[in-house]
């Protein structure tokens, strides 16, 4: 999908007809618009996705003012406008002109949101334009709209894709965009059809064969209420950490908590530090028992071997003076190194035979000095074994010192924190503890609901074993059983896809994910996406990866990258499935529109970000304030810049709050004053 224009017509602050053309090619991907805090950017940014899906962000004010304020009061009462947006793009080699619009008829001063009509219009190869008849549904194949957040967003809330009550959302969003909710929804459909086939199966199948599928339905019917439970609590868990999280910030702003806030952030991440390091060395003690502690015990054989082995030398035996492979070939030849006959029974083949009887094998003899060389070695792997195990045992017990010692410094910051004189920070504070303990119950019981799965699942198998081997003797509930075992059979197959696919598609995503923050970021972090969606920052500390609490900049850099990601790693499944030929140019291919992407960002951060979604992105829309955009920004993207517009801000203020912006040499008109009405001009500059 790439759009070529977008026409609004009355829309919010955009009095009467306007258009800006957006078409691009991927040398210049670009299109950059300016404009003043509350000129509308924000609004134009709405205005694709109400065009496509009727629908405007949440963080839009008045959503009934649909109209231009100025049109509306010119309107006599009884009179009608229209408001409308439309956009023009290509999508998988046709194009597409896309029309929402509602006729706003005036019955008093106060707006009323109108009723939207779409109409959608396909242009055939012939050059003819064919109306579709369902557009909506035909817009949803195209980006469906729960997925379109990842392409038309706002940057300074962009950063909601790393908090915790969104990561569900995130994963199921990212299925539908990489192709998994297929997979999914036939799971969700299959057990409607085996309950259909197992009906019969207790019908007509007998008392034994019946009383084991009433067992097996009680079951299904248990797991998907544990499911569901399970669902729950990972919601009220998400929910509860950004509700922790957000009360420990508010101890973080506070005058007088603060300080104690920052101390205790420094030492819950030594904490973890010090437990992480505790378990990583009882797990190398753990380590060393397992694959080398038989060294320990090795002192006394090697002792005796070793005398064994001397005393053979002491008789001769080692090395023997004859080899029993050079008698064995005398013996089969036939003949003695002498010239002498060795028939059999013959006295010179009894004397070789016997001699036969005192040679030593070549195998033996080779082993013998191998393990010469081993006992010679074993005392220094068991000084080295002692030496190391010596090592994690002081590690064990520096970490568990370190460990206590924390802790008692954490529980004695608490206390402080939780002070009666500091009234409103003891609020604060009990109510984090209050969330912790409820995420500790929370916690607990999802613990409690897996095991109950778990339990679950072996419970049915058994008894669809018990059913596979009960007497049916009804011929239709034979045949309902062998298709129901066929089914779990297609159930399981495709559990596997998924969790194949559902793997697969996140360790690509985890892998774009950290070359995208790879090329941003100037600090030591690695991003990570977890298996379930969940994006968090770890750094290495001594072989150990710690989390790392994110400030808002990194929230926004790590969300930014994730969209980057997202945006290309859809490109690449919207090309691979195509197995028809070869696919169209763009497939899978979106444009990324952002407004305020770089407000939260440092100068060097807004630099390195806006080179990489420059060079990521197949179609970029961004809307920045002269604050945000002049400077590193625009020195970033200029060189792919196709198109560029002001949003020209027109306002009744009788105070001089004119204002130009200089852009490419030239000044152009950025805030205007003693207008005859407020509103917004979006100016084309080239």
């Amino acid at each position: 999908m790439r759009i070529h224009s977008i026409t609004l017509t009355n829309f919010r602050q955009f009095s009467g007809m306007q258009t800006f053309e957006l078409q691009s090619n991927s040398l210049k991907p670009v299109s950059l618009i300016f404009g003043a805090n509350g000129a509308g950017k924000t609004t134009l940014l709405n205005a694709f996705t109400w065009a496509l899906y009727g629908t405007m962000s949440e963080d839009v004010e008045e959503q009934d003012r649909m109209v231009t304020d100025s049109v509306w009061r010119a309107l006599p009462i009884g009179g009608s406008t229209e408001v409308a947006v439309e956009l023009r793009f290509d999508h998988e080699g046709y194009d597409y002109r896309l029309r929402r619009h509602a006729e706003a008829r005036k019955q008093s001063d106060e707006q009323q949101k109108p009723s939207a009509e779409v109409q959608l219009w396909q242009t055939m190869a012939d050059g003819s334009s064919e109306t579709i008849t369902a557009p909506q549904e035909r817009i949803y194949s195209i980006l469906p709209s729960r997925v379109s957040r990842f392409f038309f967003f706002n940057g300074e809330r962009i950063e909601k894709l790393v908090q915790k009550g969104a990561y569900s959302e995130v994963q199921q969003d990212i299925k539908a965009l990489l192709d998994l909710e297929q997979v999914e929804r036939a799971i969700d459909h299959l057990p409607k059809v085996d309950r259909r086939l197992t009906a019969d199966l207790k019908k007509h199948g007998g008392e034994r064969a019946s009383e084991i599928q009433t067992a097996i339905d009680d079951l299904r019917d248990r797991q998907t209420s544990s499911r569901d439970e399970l669902k729950v609590l990972e919601g009220d868990l998400a929910t509860l950490a950004e509700e922790r999280d957000s009360v420990v910030e508010l101890l973080r702003q506070h005058a007088g908590a603060a300080p104690i806030q920052k101390e205790r952030d420094r030492v819950a991440t030594d904490l973890a530090d010090a437990r992480t390091q505790r378990a990583a060395a009882i797990l190398e003690r753990a380590s060393l028992v397992a694959t080398r502690g038989f060294l320990a015990f090795t002192d006394e054989l090697a002792t005796k071997t070793a005398e064994m082995a001397a005393a053979l030398y002491q008789k001769g035996a080692l090395p023997a003076p004859l080899k029993r492979e050079f008698v064995d070939q005398l013996l089969e030849d036939g003949q003695c190194i002498c010239g002498t006959q060795l028939d059999d029974g013959t006295q010179a083949w009894h004397q070789v035979t016997e001699w036969r009887q005192r040679a030593g094998l070549q195998m033996v003899e080779t082993a013998w000095q191998q393990l010469s060389g081993q006992i010679t070695q074993l005392s220094g792997a068991r000084q080295e074994l002692h030496d190391s195990l010596q090592a994690a045992v002081k590690r064990i017990s520096t970490e568990r010192e370190r460990v206590t010692r924390l802790e008692e410094t954490m529980s004695e910051l608490d206390g402080q924190l939780n002070d009666p004189r500091r009234e409103d920070v003891q609020q604060l504070e009990s109510k984090r503890r209050d969330l912790e303990a409820r995420i500790g119950v929370k916690r607990e019981r999802r613990g409690a609901v897996r095991a109950a799965l778990e339990q679950i699942q072996r419970e049915i198998e058994q008894k669809t074993a018990e059913r596979s081997k009960a007497e049916v003797k009804d011929e239709l509930a034979a045949k309902a059983r062998a298709r129901s075992d066929l089914v779990q059979s297609v159930r399981r197959a495709l559990e596997e896809i998924l969790a194949i696919r559902k793997e697969e598609m996140r360790d690509r995503l985890d892998a774009k994910l950290k070359d995208v923050f790879g090329k941003i970021t100037i600090k030591p972090y690695i991003p990570r996406l977890s298996k379930d969606f969940e994006l968090a920052l770890y750094q290495d500390v001594n072989g150990v990866e710690l989390a790392v609490p994110k400030s808002t900049g990194e929230n926004q850099i790590l969300s930014l990258s994730f969209v980057a990601a997202v945006s290309e790693l859809a490109r690449e499944i919207r090309a691979e499935r195509r197995a028809e030929g070869e696919p169209p140019d763009d497939a899978g291919t979106y444009p990324i529109v952002m407004d305020a992407a770089f407000g939260s960002l440092d100068q060097n951060y807004q630099r390195e970000v806006s080179r990489v979604l420059a060079q990521m992105a197949p179609q970029l829309v961004v809307f920045v304030s002269k604050s945000q955009g002049l400077g590193h920004v625009v020195g970033e993207l200029t060189p792919y810049v196709s198109h560029l517009g002001v949003i020209v801000t027109h306002t009744t203020s009788t105070s001089d709050a004119s204002e130009d912006i200089e852009l490419e040499g030239v000044a152009y008109p950025y805030i205007r004053s003693l207008a005859e009405a407020d509103h917004a001009e979006l100016k084309v500059i080239k």
